[in-house]
């Protein structure tokens, strides 16, 4: 008989429980909150935080910086309440049942006491035209009905500070997408990385970083596993603040 899933995913200093969440836990997330630059940053912002994984995986490697956590489906919302209280690093993290679309205009009590963010995170929906699931939620976890590349890139640009970074994660052809809208709104590539399953797979994921200002932007690659199928050491290495298995 199949495995069921564990409602939960344990990491070195904190736990994640999906089991409520329209979207579990999954390896190209938790590369993204590894990835991200939080070096630095004093007030960020994790749009559709889901369970709260990004934001507390951010947390970790900053314990300083105030985060504002913004999701929409309601379940997703009370279990990234749930995580973010249980874990060591609650009183950094506030978390806000809204859509960013809306956020800040109908919401007090932020973690931060200013609307320009120096670091924006997000792991966006990103199906426009897909097969759809039975549940709704999932629906609205995957699908770009609810938040559109336009309104994502409209949202960043209206709370990003003029020296602060956005960083998402996206499919390739829909980070080709999100380039040229970003484009019009002075939003710029800097830094890409090119997630790839194994040296074999084709492209799986880019997350890029966009800034205010041009400079050329520097391409890395990141293969999740070796031919063989075990771990590679550089994901091993991106990883090992946080796996319990490195």
């Amino acid at each position: 008989m199949p495995r069921t899933p564990a409602p939960y995913f344990r990491f070195k200093q904190f736990t994640v429980m999906h089991d409520r969440s329209a979207l579990k836990v999954c390896t190209e997330a938790c590369i993204l909150g590894a990835y991200v630059k939080v070096t630095g940053a004093t007030r960020a912002l994790d749009i559709g935080t889901g369970t709260g994984l990004l934001a507390l995986m951010a947390a970790q490697r900053n314990p300083l910086m105030r985060i504002d956590a913004v999701e929409i489906e309601e379940q997703n919302f009370l279990q990234a309440v749930d995580n973010v209280a249980k874990s060591p690093f609650a009183d950094g993290i506030a978390v806000h049942h809204t859509a960013i679309q809306d956020w800040p205009r109908n919401n007090e009590n932020l973690a931060s006491n200013f609307h320009d963010y120096d670091l924006i995170i997000s792991n966006p929906p990103f199906f426009a035209n897909h097969l759809r699931s039975p549940s709704a939620a999932r629906n609205r976890a995957l699908h770009t009905d609810t938040l559109s590349l336009e309104e994502l890139v409209d949202s960043v640009a209206r709370l990003l500070a003029v020296e602060g970074r956005f960083v998402v994660l996206l499919p390739a052809y829909e980070t080709q997408l999100l380039t040229e809208i970003a484009a019009g709104a002075g939003l710029l590539p800097t830094h890409q990385l090119q997630v790839f399953q194994r040296p074999d797979k084709p492209l799986f994921r880019m997350i890029t970083t966009f800034e205010r200002h041009h400079t050329e932007s520097i391409l890395e690659s990141l293969y999740i596993h070796h031919l063989d199928g075990s771990y590679s050491d550089e994901f091993r290495t991106l990883l090992k603040e946080y796996y319990l298995i490195f």
